[in-house]
């Protein structure tokens, strides 16, 4: 009996995150190891005291910089409601405390005078261009994997997995 209910608990989790990810456009995917030391490595130069991961899902990359930069304030935001509280489980149970997780909309957040990273998709990364467009945000955007249509990358890195994933640098 106990493992029917623990399937069933399972399948209403896999069900979540397939209706959410129908409904955002796009599934949780967490950023490789290779690609996270990119990112941090990239982000040791920074002078903002605040990181903001958009789209941040299950919570790994913002926890990983979270403790690797313990004198920043690192904030995660999610809309999806079961990659949003895993991250906040793992948040609690890591003990990490600058790091915050908000189920919230990163196009209707303040995004100025931080660093971002993201790992979206296409339509993802044109909504945050078009964002990007209407305000003046002083900031670094560190996209894994896509790159916007219409803004000039300052620098593109390289991952050393099999993928070679592409981290594309803006400044804005």
């Amino acid at each position: 009996m106990f493992e029917y209910i623990l399937l069933l608990i399972l399948l209403i989790f896999i069900l979540f995150i397939v209706i959410s990810s129908l409904k955002v456009g796009i599934s949780p995917m967490p950023t490789s190891k290779p690609s996270q030391k990119i990112i941090l490595e990239y982000l040791q130069n920074s002078s903002n005291n605040t990181i903001i991961d958009l789209g941040s899902g299950f919570g790994t990359l913002a926890i990983h910089l979270a403790v690797n930069f313990p004198n920043k304030k690192i904030i995660g935001y999610e809309v999806s409601i079961i990659p949003f509280y895993i991250s906040v489980i793992l948040k609690y149970i890591l003990r990490v405390k600058n790091v915050h997780f908000y189920k919230k909309d990163f196009l209707k957040q303040n995004l100025k005078d931080c660093d971002l990273v993201c790992y979206l998709y296409p339509n993802g990364m044109k909504k945050l261009e078009n964002k990007l467009f209407k305000e003046t945000i002083n900031t670094t955007i560190v996209s894994n994997t896509f790159s916007f249509r219409n803004i000039k990358e300052k620098e593109v890195l390289n991952d050393t997995s099999i993928l070679k994933n592409p981290i594309f640098i803006y400044k804005t």
